[in-house]
Parts: structure tokens; C-alpha cells; sequence
């Protein structure tokens, strides 16, 4: 793998910890406790829609195109979520190791390279990795001691 790629990825999985932390310390109440959003609803269908979408983008990558993305996310046990997570990671890792850093895909008639891509997916996660900590704190959800730890958080 290139090293700008590696770079990203390794940047991308220290978030990816913290989301599978989230999904295997929180009790299936704290992860389907309601949160104030009209869409994904819950923490649970955050990550779920995390991992579908990071799914979706690397489809995309794969095709070069977004048009191969469908965007209807499947319903998940925990299990099965965290199964999806393990098997997309490794395929994306996977992908990324073939990559010379020049492929790009068509955004809607637009050309992303596959760092902008990459970026998008990384962007994506720490976007509702931000959000459930948020929630966290105003629902009164204590976040994972290895969470705390891994991003040096206090009170």
C-alpha cells in the first residue's frame, strides 16, 4: 500500500476503534436509547449507517462510480453489525493495497481521487463519532473507559 493511503487508513482506524468500542460496551439499551435526530435515531443506527455507507463508498471505489451505491440499510443484530464491520474493514483494507493513489471515481459527474474518497469515509465516521459522544454526554450514557482513553477525554 502506498503511504499516503496507509497513513489514511491507520487515521481512519483509530475512529473505527472507538465505534466497535461503542457497539460492544454499551448496553443494547444505552444503544437504542432515543436520540434527539429525525433520521438514525438511535446509536445503534448510526453505526449501522456508518458501516453501510463506508460499505457503500467502497463499492464505489471498486466500480468508480457512485452510482452503484444503494443506500437502504439493511437491519442488523449486534452480531451480525459487528460481522459486517470486521468483513467491510478487511475488504477496504484489501482495496487499498492495489491502489497507486491515481484511481478516482465519478461523483455524480464529478472526478474524486481515492484520497478525497477515503477522506469522505474518514470525514463520515468522526462526523457521527462526534454526534454519539455527544449524545452521550447530554443523555447520560457513560462512554467506554477504552473510548475515554484512546481519545483522551476527561470528566
Amino acid at each position: 500500500m502506498i503511504k499516503s493511503l496507509k497513513e489514511q487508513l491507520e487515521n481512519w482506524g483509530a475512529a473505527r476503534g472507538s465505534t466497535i468500542c461503542f457497539l460492544q460496551q454499551l448496553s443494547d439499551g444505552e444503544l437504542r436509547k432515543p436520540l434527539p435526530r429525525k433520521t438514525f435515531t438511535t446509536i445503534f443506527e448510526q453505526i449501522a449507517e456508518m458501516a453501510w455507507v463506508q460499505h457503500g463508498l467502497i463499492n464505489a471505489l471498486e466500480a468508480k462510480t457512485l452510482d452503484v451505491v444503494d443506500w437502504n440499510i439493511p437491519a442488523f443484530t449486534k452480531d451480525e453489525l459487528l460481522a459486517f464491520m470486521a468483513s467491510t474493514d478487511a475488504r477496504m483494507a484489501d482495496l487499498l493495497e492495489k491502489c497507486d493513489g491515481t484511481e478516482e471515481v465519478d461523483w455524480f459527474g464529478e472526478s474524486k481521487g481515492v484520497h478525497g474518497h477515503l477522506a469522505i469515509i474518514c470525514e463520515h465516521e468522526m462526523m457521527h463519532l462526534g454526534q454519539i459522544h455527544a449524545f452521550c454526554w447530554c443523555l447520560g450514557i457513560q462512554i467506554p473507559q477504552d473510548v475515554r482513553k484512546a481519545m483522551h477525554l476527561t470528566g
